[in-house]
């Protein structure tokens, strides 16, 4: 009785949509082994990058709304067509995102960045919070590495998002960053224009 009738059908087709997807992305990360053996044949298509990352914000509407975060950097982001694993790539947005809201303080603001510059297109997902150490980000890729709970309320996870994450975008031949300073934290990973699509800055 929480969801208006007129909003049912709506928050049902959500549902539904992210059923079949996490079906399809709980079968490539059993595959995990395989990814990073090179030995998992991606899929990809030509596909908005934009419209990946919205979806993936819909998934999360319940955290964003529990702690109050505001979400910027898409207001005025058109169509990115990037060539990839649409699944797998999602993946990559959600984990990052999930993240991002898990450490973010209360109140506060999470970016979503997209950008291109020649033949990549760029996206940054970052939030405001307590500053991970120098010492730690190179272990944040790492295999069941798990950052200090201090920095977040939530004391679930296994430690496997971000080595997942690093494991996509290897097997994609794409480059990840990571910057944290004065608590502002962020991550910029690359994908590969769509033959065709513009090369603009934006």
């Amino acid at each position: 009785g929480t969801i208006p009738p007129e909003r049912e059908r709506h928050y049902l087709t959500l549902v539904s949509d992210e059923v079949k997807r996490l079906s399809r992305l709980v079968r490539s990360m059993l595959n995990i082994a395989k990814i990073e053996a090179g030995e998992m044949k991606l899929n990809p298509t030509v596909f908005d990058v934009n419209e990946s990352v919205l979806s993936s914000i819909f998934t999360f509407e319940q955290t964003i709304d529990a702690k109050h975060l505001e979400i910027r950097g898409l207001e005025d982001t058109g169509k990115i067509m990037v060539e990839a694993d649409q699944d797998l790539i999602h993946q990559v947005v959600y984990n990052l995102l999930e993240n991002a809201a898990k450490f973010a303080t209360p109140g506060s603001q999470l970016y979503l960045g997209l950008a291109v510059n020649g033949e990549k297109a760029y996206v940054t997902v970052r939030n405001l919070g307590s500053t991970i150490p120098a010492e730690e980000i190179p272990l944040l890729f790492e295999r069941f590495h798990k950052s200090d709970k201090s920095r977040s309320e939530d004391k679930d996870g296994y430690g496997l998002g971000l080595y997942i994450v690093k494991t996509i975008l290897a097997q994609h031949k794409e480059q990840i960053t990571v910057t944290s300073q004065d608590g502002v934290t962020a991550f910029t990973f690359t994908m590969q224009m769509a033959h065709g699509a513009p090369r603009e800055v934006l």
